[in-house]
């Protein structure tokens, strides 16, 4: 089966609905008891990032609402993979969650082989947040807006670079559908065991896509001038920089969604109150202000409505890898 196929997306999320509807009556008596324990919430990446934070701000919030601690468990290895397997072959009770990003669905658009299947063995639960880009250049670059660099892309077909964290990276799908919104051409230089950033400083890169929580410091601290950022809104922390829908490209949007997901079979009655208060705390004023100053922004949606982003997200860039020929590596 064709999994970039948009009708397999929604039939198996409709697979996945069903199969824990089965589980509701015994799930609505069980779920009375529930937690039993605290919260397991593991973070396949490192401690310190956003997605990390993302994770201590759910953990937070359950123990507040429900009165079990959620431990939060760094996992980092193989682009989130491990973790999110550790999570999918979970006891399927809720007490286990998984913080996830848009990578994951990167991977399925891709036909990327992980030991997991994300719409089979993963169940949306709430999201928490999107962590956008902001389009850098160097502080010497001639391009000061936008406009400066399309028009330049335009001119030098191929000649501007941009530095990504390899192929098939968030940041390398962001700038080539910046590249297919705007109808221009740049070379993609993909890294793996060192970061573009440096290169990009130092002005032996044209362009990067940087996520905001990595790279605000460098912004407010004028060692990059941003041209815009990715998102459908400005950034709390960046008012005055354009996204890149205002500067020039209609329609363009792309940001890396982080979300909270539960094992496949976990009982309906548990997603729903799970949901309710994940989605309760990150609508609070002080979530709010937290995630902001990190450059994140708040975004919520309860597990119905995460599911059809989930596969959304799968179908947008399925798309965008068969336009521009990109190719997972396995």
């Amino acid at each position: 089966m064709n999994v970039l196929s948009g009708s397999f997306s929604r039939r198996a999320w409709l697979r996945a609905a069903a199969a824990t509807t089965a589980t509701a009556s015994f799930g609505a008596t069980w779920a009375q008891a529930f937690p039993a324990r605290p919260f397991r919430i593991v973070v396949p990446w490192a401690a310190g990032g956003s997605v990390d934070i993302a994770g201590r701000v759910v953990g937070e919030a359950l123990h507040a609402a429900l009165g079990q601690p959620g431990v939060v468990e760094n996992m980092p290895g193989a682009a989130g993979t491990i973790g999110a397997d550790q999570v999918a072959k979970a006891v399927a009770d809720g007490h286990t969650l998984l913080i996830g990003t848009s990578s994951m669905a990167i991977d399925v658009a891709g036909g990327r082989k992980t030991p997991y299947e994300l719409q089979r063995d993963l169940l949306p639960v709430a999201l928490v947040a999107d962590t956008h880009s902001i389009v850098l250049v160097p502080p010497g670059s001639p391009y000061r807006t936008l406009a400066d660099l399309i028009a330049a892309a335009r001119a030098k077909p191929g000649e501007l670079t941009y530095g990504t964290q390899g192929v098939g990276s968030p940041a390398h799908l962001f700038s080539e559908l910046f590249c297919q919104a705007a109808q221009i051409k740049m070379l993609h230089v993909p890294y793996s065991r060192t970061r573009p950033a440096a290169d990009l400083i130092a002005g032996r890169l044209s362009v990067m896509f940087a996520t905001a929580p990595s790279s605000i410091g460098q912004v407010k601290g004028s060692v990059l001038r941003p041209l815009a950022v990715t998102g459908s809104r400005r950034l709390a922390a960046l008012p005055d920089v354009p996204t890149v829908a205002q500067a020039g490209v209609p329609g363009y949007e792309a940001g890396q969604w982080v979300g909270v997901f539960a094992p496949a079979a976990t009982p309906v009655p548990v997603v729903e109150r799970l949901s309710q208060e994940i989605t309760a705390a990150v609508s609070s004023a002080p979530v709010t202000r937290l995630l902001e100053d990190r450059a994140l922004e708040p975004r919520t949606a309860a597990s119905p409505a995460m599911r059809k982003i989930v596969a959304e997200e799968i179908d947008k860039w399925a798309a965008v890898m068969r336009t521009g020929g990109i190719k997972l590596e396995a």
